[in-house]
């Protein structure tokens, strides 16, 4: 007889994380490797032919929004569950991406038998949250969507980079940039073009508006 696998898809531009998640699955009974995307275009030439029952999805992938990712998804390959896997842990962004219509929420921190949990767990049907103690249960088909202006401010979040964010950090703990270049290793004139850089990106104004955004997006 003929053994159903669960077929799981990877999307994200980390080819060692990509390594790793194949590993784990591959190690995971009733589970089959389906393939791995870099980015968005690839993502969305591959899912016509795979059709894979999960899409474990990194926020941070190149490509379209992500909020849009998920809403073609949903759209073009309904019967393909989502699981986002990612750094960021905002409440906000975890309770906005169950509203938007995502199956599953797991941290790049989780282990083995966590990602084994969360794919079993969606594929029986459950909603999946590596985090719950940092956010509310994932809601029922009737509650709102999430709003523009939430949506709006982790789009933006994502525009910067790595070391922005880190950046952004340290300014909302109240350094300044000369304590920021020497933990940093980096210039003080190299903070404060980052610093111009991270609040055109976030189009804001001050320091203070940055702490507020930080201070929002579960930062500090």
């Amino acid at each position: 007889m003929q053994q159903n696998f669960t077929k799981v898809f990877i999307a994200d531009d980390h080819p060692i994380v990509a390594i790793g998640l194949k590993s784990i699955i591959d190690r995971l009974s009733g589970m089959a490797f389906a393939g791995h995307a870099n980015n968005g275009d690839e993502l969305f030439k591959a899912l016509p032919d795979v059709r894979p029952d999960i899409l474990l999805l990194d926020l941070n992938m190149p490509g379209n929004d992500f909020y849009r990712n998920i809403d073609l998804i949903k759209r073009d390959h309904p019967k393909t569950k989502i699981i986002v896997f990612t750094a960021y842990d905002a409440p906000e962004l975890i309770k906005s991406l169950f509203e938007t219509g995502v199956h599953g929420f797991l941290l790049k921190t989780a282990t083995a038998v966590e990602i084994g949990k969360a794919i079993e767990a969606v594929v029986n049907g459950q909603a999946y949250s590596h985090v719950r103690d940092r956010c509310s249960q994932p809601p029922s088909d009737e509650s709102p969507g999430p709003t523009d202006l939430l949506k709006d401010s982790f789009r933006k979040r994502l525009l910067l980079s790595r070391r922005e964010q880190e950046i952004l950090v340290l300014i909302s703990k109240g350094l300044t940039s000369q304590l920021i270049g020497k933990h940093l290793f980096i210039s003080k004139f190299t903070v404060e073009t980052h610093r111009k850089n991270i609040l055109r990106k976030l189009e804001l104004n001050s320091s203070t508006e940055l702490v507020k955004f930080a201070i929002q997006q579960g930062l500090v």
